[in-house]
């Protein structure tokens, strides 16, 4: 139990690497506006409500998981944490063949935020890139590609979901370094419309009138009897990795067992 938690906190320790890394370029006292590509996202096909959604347990499904090879996931509860930068909860995924599965070396951090947009990424100064980044289309959404400017093997998706609202997906290893960040904007696109895809059909299952912004999906699909309800864990089956554990590599399991 011991060893499978510590491969899980270094993994963690891992994705957290570049949201870090983001956060001590931050300022609290932001005021400026960047406007060089505050026109880069086309209009929504909808809003898609992230209030409420644990991304944890609601974005990513077993199937999904398993896909992924994401041990950290189906074998072991991920480790949920929330955003320094803007304050949303987020959860923490990883390949790293545990339970005798396949090892693609993935940390993967997935994000809520419902107190600013995907714009703030490239209009806030102390974040904006320095050239025009590339924007592609996650399950009909756009989504920013940004590479970290200063980590070549960390790379963070950010999906424009509604306003004032963006799902974040960032990857990197989950154990050593690479030299090309292309691989892991590639896993972060592809995570971000598994879980674009699961919201979506959560929504659309819901009865009318729960997500009153998820206007882009009213007419899709005629109402369904009951309500969604998205599977959750109690505190006692997760573990989430402090600052001290990243510093030392040192985990508590919390059991004897």
């Amino acid at each position: 139990m011991l060893a499978a938690l510590t491969v899980a906190v270094t993994a963690a320790c891992a994705a957290r690497t570049g949201d870090q890394e983001r956060q001590d370029d931050q300022r609290t006292d932001v005021a400026a506006y960047d406007s060089r590509f505050a026109d880069i996202l086309p209009p929504r096909p909808g809003e898609l409500d992230l209030t409420g959604v644990d991304p944890c347990a609601d974005l990513l499904t077993e199937p999904q998981l398993r896909e992924l090879r994401y041990d950290l996931g189906y074998a072991r509860p991920p480790l949920p944490d929330h955003s320094d930068i803007h304050g949303g909860d987020d959860c923490t995924f990883s390949s790293t063949g545990g339970a005798g599965g396949v090892d693609r070396n993935f940390g993967t951090l997935v994000g809520i935020s419902t107190t600013e947009g995907a714009l703030t990424w490239v209009t806030d100064p102390h974040r904006a890139p320095d050239t025009r980044p590339d924007v592609v289309t996650v399950e009909k959404y756009s989504a920013i590609v940004l590479p970290h400017p200063k980590l070549p093997d960390d790379c963070l998706v950010v999906v424009d979901t509604a306003e004032g609202q963006y799902l974040e997906v960032a990857v990197s290893p989950a154990v050593g370094e690479d030299d090309s960040a292309d691989p892991y904007c590639q896993e972060a696109a592809r995570v971000a419309g598994m879980a674009i895809q699961t919201i979506s059909a959560a929504r659309r299952a819901d009865p009318p009138g729960n997500h009153p912004h998820d206007s882009g999906f009213a007419d899709t699909l005629p109402p369904r009897p009951g309500q969604y309800k998205p599977a959750t864990k109690t505190l006692s089956e997760r573990h989430t990795p402090t600052a001290e554990h990243c510093a030392t590599g040192t985990v508590d399991a919390g059991r004897s067992e």
